[in-house]
């Protein structure tokens, strides 16, 4: 008789990998080696604001990717009817309740926060199948394993000044009071100690595991490398966090799209699944890039929408709450139906015996949603409401003083109120973090040139037309550039810089507006400033009447009525009905002892304003006469 071992067909061993080593190195372990010069070239090519707005082509696609594996997966649907009927019509009135009464910003802190766990949970689930797939269950490691992820994650964000600070302004916009320099310096030291903690004891108990023979995983540790490490070097090494929300999120995105694509392949060969499901993924290389292509375009009809479609405001607040709520529906379904210790899911993944997990009741699981509705009606409750922006950005610049988005942008506020020492304080604060931004350039050599140091401000336009150009800093630099030249009395180089600015397009070419601007900010003791740019106007436009009513009066108040009379008469010839001008010619008039054309030049103003008081104090002087 032939015993049952010499019948059976040996069983082979399970594989480590998702599901093969070349697929995984590809779309999950090694996947920043491709979207780092992915991201560079992207970044070189468009700037950090387009590539922000790109990223949505993936960012929001991958929701869709979640909606395909709910609805598309009939068991999973019967099982999850309830939430998934309700979930999207509560998460939609709620989005567009708070955007269109105001409260956007402090929904905004609940979906960041949602967001950022939600990338640390993938982290941590993709380690765990890793293990899982070589038959490793302790407990500790398990533990550990989310121990490392929290800590590495949550300390990219609180060691680093530029993912701090974006963070920060999420929740300074909701009303919510950051703590000080000083006390946040705790917060540093606690989370520095508790990453040195756990990563001691994670290394001890690897160590300890390799060492008793237990089974663990290369690929799991690799994981890990690959997701914290990226996630720091994002955050720690660009200045710019717009790119390194990019870097991110892209690897984020392959990942979900590899993991959606290979238990949707492996779903369809049960039953139980929707027809359209079945054909999306059928194992055809047209049918994997149908599915990118579909995701993408989901994406791309967000990315278009907030542009395009969202013209009004109450069109944009309701658009913003259409795909938010996609967002919040994908971190909320991830929660529950990607359980790699279930049978179902297990078996897709490759997974044999898998475990089965625990479903939390319904009623207890409603009782979770206070998770989501108490925060945010603490903040509307006991936030400050919308904060004074200055005090705002002074507050992110105490709590993260190395990202120079905030140092800029109070710079800016600074400029604003005319406390321009201060001000350059933070633009030069700026430029060392990060020295070839054109924008920070321009806005620090803008702030010089209100202040009146000419040569400071030139020096500044001048470096920002060597940085990279993202328009309109290379225009305004020009133009800005060819005013001060003119104003010096250099026309020619003046004009080229003009030309320049003209080749670029846009309404940041118009030097006159350019110098009527800068007149009307200077203070009124400038008066010398004041009458150069005037004149600069002149030059290029001598029927420019603001320009020349202002040159006029200006020298009038100098007690240059002589100089000042072509220029009411100039103003005149373009209006004739001009009351100030009028005005300012019968000034002139008056003090040149013209007398006779004093009156006749009243008269006509009065009898287009007979109750203007300084007509009517002029006419009592010139009655004396």
């Amino acid at each position: 008789m032939t015993s049952a071992s010499a019948t059976e067909p040996p069983r082979s061993a399970p594989s480590p990998w998702f599901r093969s080593a070349p697929f995984d190195l590809l779309l999950i372990l090694a996947v920043p080696f491709a979207t780092w010069p992915l991201v560079m070239a992207g970044k070189l090519a468009w700037g950090a604001e387009l590539l922000n707005q790109l990223i949505l082509l993936t960012a929001t696609g991958h929701y869709f990717a979640t909606f395909v594996r709910a609805y598309g997966d009939l068991d999973l649907f019967a099982r999850f009817r309830v939430r998934f009927v309700l979930a999207p019509i509560v998460l939609l009135a709620t989005c567009a309740g708070m955007f269109t009464t105001g409260n956007g910003p402090a929904l905004m802190v609940l979906v960041w926060g949602w967001g950022f766990w939600h990338w640390l949970a993938q982290a941590f689930g993709f380690a765990r199948i890793y293990d899982i797939k070589v038959g490793s269950f302790r407990p500790l490691t398990a533990w550990l394993d989310k121990a490392l992820v929290i800590t590495g994650f949550i300390g990219a964000i609180v060691l680093n000044d530029g993912a701090l600070a974006e963070a920060a302004r999420t929740f300074v916009g909701a009303g919510i009071t950051l703590p000080s320099a000083e006390q946040f310096t705790i917060v540093e030291h606690v989370v520095l100690g508790a990453m040195i903690l756990v990563g001691s004891l994670y290394a001890v108990n690897l160590g300890w595991t390799i060492a008793r023979g237990l089974p663990w995983s290369w690929q799991k540790q690799f994981m890990h490398v690959t997701t914290i490490g990226y996630y720091w070097f994002a955050f720690a090494w660009l200045p710019n966090v717009l790119v390194a929300y990019v870097l991110y999120e892209l690897f984020h995105d392959i990942q979900y799209y590899a993991i959606t694509w290979l238990t949707c392949r492996q779903r369809i060969r049960r039953p139980g699944t929707a027809k359209w499901l079945q054909f999306l993924f059928r194992p055809t290389w047209g049918a994997a890039i149908i599915f990118v292509l579909l995701m993408t375009a989901f994406g791309g009809v967000d990315a278009i929408g907030r542009g395009d479609l969202a013209s009004t405001q109450l069109g944009d607040q309701l658009w913003l709450s259409v795909f938010l709520t996609f967002a919040l529906l994908h971190y909320y379904y991830d929660g529950f139906i990607w359980k790699a210790r279930e049978n179902t899911l297990g078996s897709d993944l490759g997974i044999k015996g898998g475990l089965g997990a625990t479903v939390v009741p319904g009623l207890r699981h409603a009782g979770y949603w206070a998770l989501f509705f108490a925060p945010m009606i603490a903040i509307l409750t006991f936030g400050a409401g919308h904060p004074d922006r200055r005090d705002s950005l002074e507050a992110l610049v105490a709590l993260a003083p190395d990202d120079f988005q905030n140092q800029r942008e109070l710079g800016l506020a600074l400029t604003a109120d005319k406390q321009f020492p201060a001000a350059f304080e933070h633009y030069r604060a700026s430029i060392r973090i990060n020295p070839d931004l054109a924008l920070t350039r321009l806005n620090y050599g803008s702030a010089l040139d209100l202040a009146g140091d000419l040569d400071a401000a030139a020096a500044q336009y001048e470096k920002a037309l060597q940085c990279p150009d993202r328009a309109p800093a290379h225009q305004l630099a020009h133009t800005n550039l060819g005013v001060i030249l003119l104003v010096r009395g250099d026309r020619a180089a003046a004009e080229s810089h003009f030309a320049a600015a003209q080749k670029l397009g846009g309404k940041a070419s118009d030097p006159i507006h350019r110098m009527m601007g800068l007149a009307a900010a200077a203070p009124t003791a400038a008066a010398e400033r004041r009458i150069k740019l005037y004149a600069a106007v002149l030059q290029l436009d001598p029927e420019q009447v603001d320009a020349n009513g202002n040159l006029g009066d200006l020298l009038l108040a100098r007690g240059e009525a002589a100089a000042a009379e072509p220029h009411f008469k100039a103003l005149l010839r373009v209006e004739p009905q001009s009351v100030p001008g009028l005005l300012g010619l019968a000034r002139t008039q008056a003090t040149l002892q013209q007398i006779n054309e004093a009156r006749a030049t009243l008269r006509r103003a009065l009898r287009l304003a007979p109750g203007n008081p300084a007509l009517l104090a002029l006419q009592a002087q010139l009655s004396g006469r």
